[in-house]
């Protein structure tokens, strides 16, 4: 055989090579997308949405599918599924011409609409669940390490915001109830969850970043509760204000045994369903206060993940 026609046979050989790739590669897409929608439980349904991510990062050798999705299209997916096991329909994922997108809307929120997106600056698996319209990240999301964390400050900005302030406190109740429900779903496949202001409970602490609190940030907060006819005392470790005769909020200094200094918001009500967003939500003047002063009241939590 001559040296074209030995090279020739050697092309033909890596080219079958690569069709084989290429065909197994298919044969897994088609299983694992098999998998997600007969699936029944969360722990299959996770496990099939993760299989066809990282079918998703493999390459073609010599095809071009057509179905190609990013890696967000099958986290939005996995969000949709989640609830429909439970027979819940909170998330669309259909645009306007009933298509299926790369987003998702909530039923009675027309305002809002949400897509996942990826952070190439941190070295993390995750994804996080962002408003559109805001530009407000609101959770982080990694199927592959099981966690997922609410997003603090992102909560916040949101009901300050312009789309925002056209929610009640139902609204904002219903809209992190959805939130709530998700936790509890992804709990059964072991997710390490962390609601944050979403989270009530009496034995709740919210940890702040700064260790110092200037006296000029509780003097404000003393002439505000005062101006609304809200009764607020000094505490031997720090301050409370009685918002209703159900419901106090603490903001209190704890010293470990080695004197470290910890501030904390902690609410504290009767029914225990109090969470820190309720009380944004329902009292303006106090969430005027807290972002007014959020280089000193920033909740400290997973700067990792949620860096500024």
């Amino acid at each position: 055989m001559t040296i074209v026609g030995k090279q020739t046979l050697s092309n033909l050989n890596d080219f079958q090579k690569e069709i084989h790739h290429d065909a197994k590669q298919l044969l897994d897409f088609d299983n694992f997308y098999s998998i997600f929608l007969k699936s029944k439980t969360v722990s299959e349904t996770v496990d099939a949405v993760g299989r066809l991510i990282k079918n998703n990062q493999s390459h073609y050798e010599q095809f071009n599918p057509l179905f190609h999705y990013d890696n967000s299209f099958w986290i939005t997916q996995l969000f949709v599924k989640l609830f429909r096991l439970r027979k819940l329909d909170y998330f669309s994922n259909l645009d306007s011409n009933q298509e299926i997108a790369n987003c998702l809307r909530i039923s009675g929120f027309p305002s809002l609409e949400f897509y996942f997106s990826t952070n190439s600056q941190l070295a993390k698996d995750g994804f996080y669940l962002r408003e559109k319209n805001l530009q407000i990240d609101l959770l982080y999301l990694d199927i592959f390490n099981k966690d997922m964390f609410i997003n603090a400050d992102g909560f916040a900005n949101l009901i300050n915001s312009r789309i925002g302030k056209n929610l009640n406190a139902v609204d904002v109740k219903t809209l992190t109830g959805i939130f709530k429900t998700l936790a509890k779903i992804l709990g059964e496949d072991d997710f390490s969850v962390d609601l944050n202001l979403l989270q009530s409970g009496n034995n709740q602490m919210l940890p702040l970043s700064k260790i110092d609190l200037p006296a000029i940030v509780t003097d404000q907060l003393f002439v505000l509760a005062q101006s609304r006819q809200k009764d607020i005392f000094a505490l031997d470790n720090g301050f409370q204000i009685d918002f209703n005769e159900e419901m106090s909020l603490y903001l209190i200094q704890a010293i470990d045994s080695l004197g470290h200094s910890q501030w904390f918001f902690k609410v504290f009500d009767t029914y225990d369903q109090w969470t820190f967003l309720d009380v944004l939500t329902k009292y303006n003047w106090f969430l005027k206060w807290y972002l007014d002063n959020l280089n000193y009241l920033k909740i400290a939590y997973r700067d990792d993940l949620f860096p500024g």
